[in-house]
């Protein structure tokens, strides 16, 4: 494996054990705004957390070798030919909205994508819950 496909998923697990810790040692808190989760806190556990998490998210490309080279490139005499889909996928609580391209994606893959959202709503709630006790 590249180093350049592990550093991505170092730098989130490693901003979110950040988080985590600030967390349970009280530097960071949570709330609920409608439906949605907000972490904040002043800590520095919490900052660099955040900073590494956020981080990890810009190097995610790098991962699935979305970096193109020169070589890859067109040649001066070719035409360019559309090939390509975007598409995405925004989770309202544990509801998957999938648009684009990504309309084809199968049912098992949908279902996982709102047990994720579920699983990460329920444990953000009860962090709250916990934190709010």
């Amino acid at each position: 494996m590249r180093a350049s496909s592990i550093l991505p998923v170092g730098l989130i697990a490693a901003g979110l054990g950040l988080v985590a810790l600030a967390l349970v040692q009280g530097g960071a808190s949570v709330a609920i705004v409608l439906v949605v989760p907000v972490l904040y806190g002043r800590s520095l556990e919490f900052v660099a957390g955040a900073l590494l998490f956020v981080a990890g998210l810009f190097t995610l490309p790098l991962a699935f070798g979305a970096v193109v080279s020169v070589e890859d490139g067109p040649s001066v005499g070719d035409e360019p030919t559309a090939s390509g889909g975007s598409g995405g996928v925004v989770l309202i609580g544990p509801v998957p909205i999938v648009w684009g391209s990504w309309k084809d994606v199968s049912t098992r893959t949908r279902v996982l994508l709102a047990a994720v959202g579920a699983a990460l709503l329920v444990a953000l709630v009860v962090l709250f819950l916990a934190r709010a006790a």
